[in-house]
């Protein structure tokens, strides 16, 4: 999953920040990946007796994937 990848360094904190933000990709994709199973779980089982909480979980799918999206796009990856 990883993928090291080198970044031009103009200033001293800029490595810093590109190792952090290299650093979110696990968490980033693991979240984005819960998003999804909730999703599926909610399609699966819901019966129409909570819409809000249905609109919640397929919204924060989708959240989820578009930040997901951006993360990538910064790196030249495209979307997944």
């Amino acid at each position: 999953m990883e993928k090291i990848t080198t970044l031009p360094v103009k200033r001293p904190w800029d490595k810093k920040y590109a190792e952090a933000y290299r650093e979110m990709e696990g968490p980033l994709c693991d979240c984005v990946q819960m998003a999804r199973i909730a999703a599926d779980l909610m399609n699966d089982t819901d019966n129409g007796t909570n819409p809000k909480l249905v609109f919640a979980v397929f919204h924060l799918r989708d959240m989820m994937e578009s930040l997901e999206q951006r993360y990538r796009a910064d790196f030249g990856e495209g979307g997944t």
